[in-house]
C-alpha cells in the first residue's frame, strides 16, 4: 500500500522511542493515551448502543476498541506527522446513534444488533474509501470550497447530538425525576465533571488536571458507594455502573455473523444520515490538518493523510468500528509534551487492546456518569466553539446562516440541515457575488485607443470622437445576477450619448458564461441594433464562442468578433475614420510647411513588405517618417520570442528615441505591405542641427508634440483605468 509507506527515517525514529533512555517516557505516555481513547470509546459506543440496544453494549464496545486501536495503528505507523494518534470520532457516532435507535425501533433483540453492526461496518468502509479517493487524486483541498458557516454550523449541530446523548445517558432524556436518587447518581456528577472539563479547558489546564478528575471520580464515586453500602450489582441495576461485561475478554468475535444476520433494507432507509457521515467527516478532518500545521509548526502531507486515514477506516471498519480520524487535541497535546514520536501512539494502540483481550471486568467499575460526562463535555466543547466563539469571525448573516442550521438539525434532523445550510450558503453566494461589478473597467474610445500608431490628425480625429465607443471590460463569472448590470449600462449609455457608434465587451478576464447571460446579450444585441449601434465581442474563448453563436451570426446582423481587445479596438477606430466628413484633408506626416523646408534632408525609400527598416540592438538608423504603408513594431524578450508592441500606419514617425538618446535601436520594425518613407539619417540630422538651427528647432519641436501626444494618451487610459 503506498499510501501507507514507512520510510527508513521513521522506523528508526521509532526505534529510537523504545530505547533505554526514552522507554519510560514512551511507555507512560503511550498508557495515558491508551486510557483516554477506552474512556472515549467506551463513550461513544454507549452513544450507539443504549436503549433497547443497551444489552450488546460490551459487543458493541469490543468491536469498537478493536477497530480503533486497528485506526491507531495504522495512522502512527503510516501517518506523515510523527506522533499522530486517532480513533473512532464523536461526528460520525452521533449520526449513527440517531440511526442505530430508528434500527432498534423496527427491530429487537440480536436482529438489531446485527443490522446496527453492519451499519457501522458499512459507514466506515465507505468513509476509507471516500478518504482514499481524495487521497489519491489530490482533492487535499476541497475543505476551503465549503462555507465556513455551513461547517459550523454541522459541527454545532454534532455537538447538540452528542449533548442529547449524554443527557439519554446520564438519565435526563427520559423524563425522570431530575432531584433523584438515580438523578444524584448519575446527572448531576456527570453534569459537574462537565463543567470541571470546561474549566480546564477555558483555563488551559494541563492534561494531568484531566487524568486527575477521572481518577478522582472513579474512586469517589466507590468510596461513595461503599460509604451508602450499595453494592456494585444494585448500582449497576440502577444504572449507575457500566454492564455488566462477560469476565475476562471484551473479543466480540468474527464481523461476519453480524453481517449475514443484518436487515439490509433497514440500513438502506438510513442513507441519508450516512450520506452525511461522508460529507462532515472528511471535511473535518481537512481542519484539523490545518489546525494541526499551525499548532506544531510543521507541514502535513494532506494527501497522504488522507490516504492513510482512508486505510485505517477501511481497517476499522472491517473490525466493527465507526469511522474516525486524527484526535487533534491528543496529537498536539502529546506533541507538546514528548515532541512529534510515533511510539506512544503505538504503545496507545497496542495497550487498548490488551484492554479487550484481558481486562474487560475492569470497564464494569466504570460509572455511567463519568462517560455521560466525557460526552457531555465534548458536545458542549462543540457548541461553545461554534455558538459562540466563533461568532466573532463570522457576519451576522453568516452567523444567523449557522443558527439556522443547529436549529433544523435540533427540530428535523441531521441530513435536512446540511441540505437547509447548502442551499442557503449558495443562495448567499449568489447574491453576494451578484453585487460585484461584473464590468471591471468602462471605457470609452478616447480613454483607450489601440495599440496601431496613426498619423497625428487621426490621433486627434479619435480622441475627439473617443465617445463613440464604449469599451467594457468584463470579469469573473457571468450570469443571471451580474450579466443584468452590463445591460443596464448599455441602455444607459445609449440613452445618454447620440454619438455612440460601437459597444465593445471585452471578454478576456471571463472566467464563464451561463445560458442565462447569453439570452442578455442576445437582447444588448436587438438593442444596439435598434439604435444603429455595433455590439463588438472580444476575447471570447473557444467555449464561450460556442455559447454566443446566436449572438454572433444568429438572427439578422450578429455581433462584430475579434480575438481581442487591441483588434476590436483597431476595428473600431478604422471604421471612425472611414466615416470622416468628406472632403477632409489626407493627413500628411510632416505639416506641409515644415516637409518642404526638410526636403533636402530627406531621401525618399520605398521599402517592400517583410523588410526589416530597423532592427533592435542595431545602430540608430535616424528618423523614419512612414507617408504610407503599414508596418508592426516588434520587441525581442529574452527567450528570443518576437512580441509585437503597436502597428504604425501612414503619417507616423520612427526612430527618434534613439536618435535624440544617442542609443541602439529599442525594437525591431518590420514592413506589412510597401511603405513609401522619408529618411533623415543621424549624418543628416547633425548637418541639420548645424546649417539650419531654427529649422532644426522646427523639427524637435514637431517630434516633442509626437511624444507628448503619446505620453498624454497614456496617461489619460492610466486614469481612466484607475478610475
Amino acid at each position: 500500500m503506498r499510501a501507507c509507506r514507512f520510510e527508513p527515517a521513521a522506523w528508526a525514529g521509532l526505534r529510537a522511542d523504545f530505547a533505554p533512555r526514552a522507554l519510560a517516557t514512551t511507555l507512560v505516555t503511550g498508557l495515558i493515551l491508551s486510557l483516554v481513547n477506552v474512556l472515549l470509546a467506551t463513550a461513544l459506543m454507549s452513544l450507539i448502543y443504549r436503549g433497547e440496544l443497551e444489552e450488546f453494549l460490551s459487543a458493541g464496545l469490543g468491536f469498537g476498541l478493536v477497530g480503533s486501536s486497528a485506526l491507531a495503528l495504522v495512522l502512527a505507523l503510516g501517518s506523515s506527522f510523527s506522533g499522530m494518534y486517532g480513533g473512532s470520532q464523536d461526528a460520525s457516532t452521533a449520526i449513527l446513534g440517531l440511526s442505530a435507535a430508528s434500527i432498534a425501533g423496527a427491530l429487537v433483540g440480536i436482529a438489531a444488533f446485527e443490522t446496527v453492526v453492519a451499519m457501522v461496518v458499512v459507514t466506515a468502509l465507505a468513509t476509507g474509501l471516500v478518504f482514499l479517493a481524495m487521497g489519491y487524486l489530490g482533492l487535499g483541498d476541497i475543505a476551503r470550497f465549503v462555507p465556513f458557516p455551513v461547517i459550523g454550523g454541522l459541527l454545532a449541530g454534532t455537538g447538540y447530538l452528542i449533548v442529547t446523548g449524554a443527557m439519554g445517558i446520564l438519565g435526563a432524556g427520559d423524563g425522570g425525576d431530575l432531584l433523584g436518587l438515580e438523578a444524584a447518581g448519575s446527572l448531576w456528577p456527570g453534569t459537574v465533571l462537565a463543567l470541571l472539563f470546561f474549566v480546564a479547558t477555558r483555563r488551559g489546564w494541563g492534561s494531568r488536571v484531566y487524568l486527575a478528575f477521572l481518577i478522582i471520580s472513579v474512586v469517589g464515586f466507590h468510596l461513595f458507594l461503599a460509604l451508602a453500602d450499595v453494592s456494585p450489582a444494585d448500582a449497576m441495576g440502577r444504572g449507575w455502573l457500566l454492564g455488566p461485561f462477560p469476565d475476562g475478554s471484551l473479543w466480540p468475535g468474527s464481523i461476519l455473523g453480524p453481517l449475514a444476520g443484518a436487515d439490509w433494507s433497514l440500513i438502506a432507509g438510513e442513507a441519508a444520515g450516512l450520506v452525511t457521515i461522508l460529507l462532515v467527516v472528511p471535511i473535518t478532518l481537512l481542519l484539523y490538518l490545518s489546525a494541526l500545521e499551525i499548532e506544531t509548526r510543521s507541514d502535513v502531507d494532506v494527501n497522504r493523510e488522507l490516504r492513510t486515514t482512508g486505510w485505517g477506516n477501511v481497517a476499522a471498519g472491517a473490525l466493527g468500528a465507526p469511522p474516525g480520524y486524527m484526535y487533534f487535541s491528543d496529537t498536539a497535546i502529546t506533541s507538546r509534551l514528548v515532541g512529534m514520536r510515533r511510539g506512544p501512539a503505538v504503545v496507545a494502540a497496542v495497550a487498548t487492546l490488551a484492554v479487550v483481550a484481558f481486562a474487560g471486568f475492569v470497564l464494569e467499575l466504570l460509572p455511567q456518569f463519568v462517560i455521560g460526562g466525557l460526552l457531555l463535555f465534548v458536545g458542549s466543547e462543540f457548541l461553545y466553539e461554534w455558538l459562540w466563539t466563533s461568532r466573532r469571525r463570522m457576519s451576522r448573516v453568516d452567523y444567523a446562516l449557522l443558527l439556522a442550521i443547529v436549529a433544523v438539525i435540533a427540530a428535523v434532523g441531521f441530513l435536512p440541515g446540511v441540505a437547509v445550510g447548502l442551499v442557503a450558503a449558495v443562495a448567499l453566494f449568489v447574491v453576494r457575488y451578484s453585487r460585484i461589478d461584473v464590468i471591471k473597467h468602462s471605457l470609452t474610445g478616447g480613454d483607450q485607443q489601440s495599440n496601431i500608431e496613426r498619423a497625428a490628425a487621426d490621433a486627434e480625429y479619435l480622441q475627439r470622437h473617443g465617445g463613440a465607443t464604449l469599451i467594457l471590460e468584463l470579469q469573473g463569472f457571468i450570469f443571471f445576477g451580474t450579466a443584468s448590470r452590463i445591460s443596464t449600462r448599455v441602455k444607459a449609455t445609449l440613452a445618454s450619448e447620440p454619438a455612440l457608434r460601437f459597444v465593445l465587451c471585452d471578454f478576456r478576464r471571463v472566467s464563464g458564461v451561463d445560458s442565462s447571460a447569453v439570452v442578455v446579450f442576445e437582447r444588448i444585441l436587438t438593442l444596439a441594433r435598434d439604435h444603429g449601434v455595433v455590439l463588438v465581442l472580444t476575447g471570447l474563448g473557444a467555449a464561450h464562442i460556442s455559447q454566443f453563436t446566436d449572438v454572433t451570426s444568429g438572427r439578422g446582423e450578429g455581433a462584430e468578433v475579434h480575438p481581442d481587445l487591441d483588434h476590436g479596438l483597431a476595428w473600431c477606430e478604422d471604421q471612425l475614420l472611414e466615416q470622416r466628413r468628406a472632403g477632409e484633408e489626407i493627413p500628411r506626416t510632416l505639416p506641409d510647411d515644415l516637409s518642404e523646408d526638410l526636403a533636402p534632408y530627406l531621401s525618399a525609400r520605398t521599402i517592400p513588405p517583410g523588410e526589416t527598416m530597423m532592427r533592435q540592438g542595431d545602430p540608430t538608423p535616424g528618423i523614419l517618417l512612414i507617408s504610407s504603408g503599414r508596418a508592426t513594431v516588434l520587441l525581442d524578450d529574452a527567450d528570443g520570442q518576437s512580441v509585437r508592441l503597436r502597428t504604425l500606419l501612414g503619417g507616423t514617425v520612427l526612430g527618434e528615441i534613439s536618435l535624440y538618446r544617442d542609443e541602439p535601436c529599442t525594437a525591431t520594425v518590420v514592413t506589412d505591405t510597401v511603405c513609401e518613407v522619408l529618411h533623415l539619417t543621424p549624418d543628416r540630422f547633425e548637418e541639420l542641427c548645424r546649417d539650419d538651427p531654427e529649422l532644426a528647432a522646427r523639427l524637435h519641436w514637431f517630434v516633442a508634440r509626437t511624444l507628448a501626444g503619446r505620453v498624454s494618451h497614456a496617461n489619460r487610459t492610466i486614469r481612466a483605468l484607475r478610475d
